[in-house]
């Protein structure tokens, strides 16, 4: 996988940040506050484990909060799972650099083809959607074993395990009540349950069917869902990259849009139908109960309140490569984004992960 082939879905998980200090929503526009390298190089791609600016990524793509106050990171093109400690220390989890074909066992040993997005559960164990691989996989105590789908298989199957078929799962995100794992299943257009056991089932959308259709789950229509988190209450949102949009799907089974327009991309702030997104990605909620967007066609880092309306907090139209310094700043493409340390926000964009801090 070239440095260039980054393909034009994203990834999305999401755990809260324990402890974390909610980011200070005020009215419209940027808030006070900046961003900064948290760690590897936005221009330079490898694989180093160091610290800060001296670490290499190569195509970071989706990030977790992990329960220790770091992030994992799911680093595409090097075909790994790697962690960033609150002072920036990376180190690398599972997976052998750019082996990118599906080894299980132990996880130095490890091969997955493309992970894009990684969840934490209860128990520690980090659940990995090689999405590339069309499968789901679990890293735990040490060893990387399958979970579900079937390797370079795509298709669409509810079931058990290895019968189960995913194509291009690359949005997960653990049910804080039942501990499944749920997946934005983004070219079959469906959102899927995944229970400890493997038993893979569809919780909404028609596979092959990629359109906009609110109201019973079981009528929804979904165009390409690639993010997804969780509420404590079950409620479940998922970012689609081809709506534009970011829908919910309620512990009562009833799908609503909660911010921006159906097939209309744009660039506006504002009360959540009316407000406009272009091809958002990752979604990731923080302590507070707000939830962070990776708006990648914006350039832009946009957060919805929990008041429902939409806000820029980081990014601007023409800041293709990420340049820290006081907010907006330039972003670049955003992919992953998750809750960092001390109420920050990671986000990752070209070849690092950088820090959105409030003033």
């Amino acid at each position: 996988m070239s440095p260039h082939r980054r393909q034009f879905l994203q990834a999305a998980c999401t755990v809260a940040a324990v402890g974390a200090a909610p980011w200070p929503l005020s009215a419209w526009g940027a808030q006070p506050g900046s961003l900064g390298l948290w760690a590897g190089d936005p221009r330079q791609h490898g694989h180093v484990d160091a610290a800060g600016a001296a670490a290499r990524f190569f195509d970071p793509r989706g990030l977790c909060a992990d329960t220790h106050g770091g992030v994992l990171v799911a680093d595409a093109a090097n075909a790994m799972v790697r962690r960033i400690a609150a002072d920036g220390t990376v180190s690398s989890l599972a997976g052998v650099p750019e082996l990118r074909r599906t080894v299980e066992g132990p996880a130095a040993k490890a091969g997955f083809v493309g992970p894009d997005a990684l969840a934490v559960g209860a128990d520690g164990s980090i659940y990995v959607a090689d999405s590339y691989a069309n499968t789901l996989r679990v890293l735990r105590d040490g060893v990387v074993s399958l979970l579900a789908g079937a390797d370079q298989l795509p298709g669409y199957a509810d079931g058990a395990g290895a019968q189960a078929r995913f194509n291009h799962p690359v949005g997960i995100a653990v049910d804080p009540r039942s501990g499944d794992l749920l997946v934005a299943d983004a070219y079959n257009h469906t959102i899927r349950r995944v229970g400890r056991d493997g038993l893979v089932s569809t919780v909404a959308g028609t596979p092959g069917i990629n359109e906009h259709r609110d109201g019973p789950v079981r009528h929804a229509l979904f165009n390409t869902p690639v993010g997804i988190a969780v509420q404590g209450d079950g409620s479940i949102y998922v970012s689609e990259y081809f709506n534009h949009d970011v829908r919910r799907i309620s512990p009562h089974g009833e799908v609503s849009t909660v911010a921006g327009m159906p097939g209309k991309p744009g660039d506006v702030d504002g009360p959540g139908p009316q407000a406009q997104l272009r091809r958002p990605q990752q979604i990731a909620f923080d302590a507070a109960g707000v939830l962070y967007i990776a708006d990648a066609g914006n350039l832009k880092l946009r957060a919805l309140g929990t008041d429902g309306a939409l806000r820029t907090v980081a990014g601007r139209t023409g800041g293709e490569l990420a340049v820290p310094g006081p907010l907006p700043a330039a972003l670049g493409a955003p992919y992953g984004v998750a809750p960092g340390p001390g109420g920050s926000i990671a986000v990752s964009s070209g070849q690092a992960v950088l820090l959105v801090r409030s003033a």
